[in-house]
């Protein structure tokens, strides 16, 4: 069975901190410039996700003696790739006139590499030995997906939008705003783990 930290941590604290901050100044206080805030938030998230994809390739080569744990962070960057893709619409940002049927394909290659590569024997070990013997950021996974739902809700209109969105004009900017929280708990949980498996690596030599 996994092991659960729930210690609040600081970097907890602040994210619950830069969340409020974030629906606030959202909200109330953020100009639009007729979007072209929108487009800033997503090229700074889409820089921050290039960065991760980076960083993680930089750990990788430094656990490369363990196949198994290379194997799966290089399978991890492929995950905050996709995101990256998602994040820039698969490329339709940059090239709008392009048939879509191009960023279909794109979209549907990107997705699938990750998902598929979970049926492999070494990462699909890797993923259950974690599971099994490793130590969950219940705080940190926690916001994670709790900033993924309260995004989509901007997104889509579902229930509570009325509170999240004050109003209708700032529909984009508030789902922008709230996957900020969300990519930065992802990002602590991948710090998380690879701080715990530096100091596991160090004390087995």
């Amino acid at each position: 069975m996994p092991k659960f930290d729930t210690h609040f941590y600081k970097s907890s604290m602040f994210i619950v901190i830069l969340s409020f901050f974030l629906y606030i100044t959202g909200n109330f206080w953020l100009p639009l410039y007729n979007k072209l805030t929108v487009s800033l938030i997503e090229h700074l998230q889409s820089l921050f996700l290039l960065f991760m994809c980076y960083y993680t390739y930089h750990y990788a080569k430094s656990v490369k003696n363990d196949s198994n744990i290379y194997k799966f962070w290089i399978w991890t960057i492929f995950w905050w790739f996709m995101l990256f893709g998602r994040g820039i619409s698969w490329g339709r940002d940059f090239f709008p006139d392009v048939s879509r049927i191009y960023y279909k394909i794109i979209a549907s290659i990107i997705i699938a590499i990750p998902l598929l590569t979970i049926f492999l024997p070494t990462i699909r070990q890797e993923i259950v030995r974690r599971y099994k013997y490793e130590t969950i950021p219940v705080w940190h996974l926690f916001f994670a997906f709790l900033f993924l739902g309260i995004a989509d809700i901007a997104e889509h209109r579902r229930l509570g939008y009325e509170f999240l969105v004050l109003e209708p004009t700032r529909k984009d900017l508030i789902e922008e705003l709230m996957e900020i929280p969300c990519l930065l708990s992802l990002a602590l949980t991948t710090f998380y783990m690879q701080k715990n498996e530096q100091k596991r690596l160090n004390n087995s030599c």
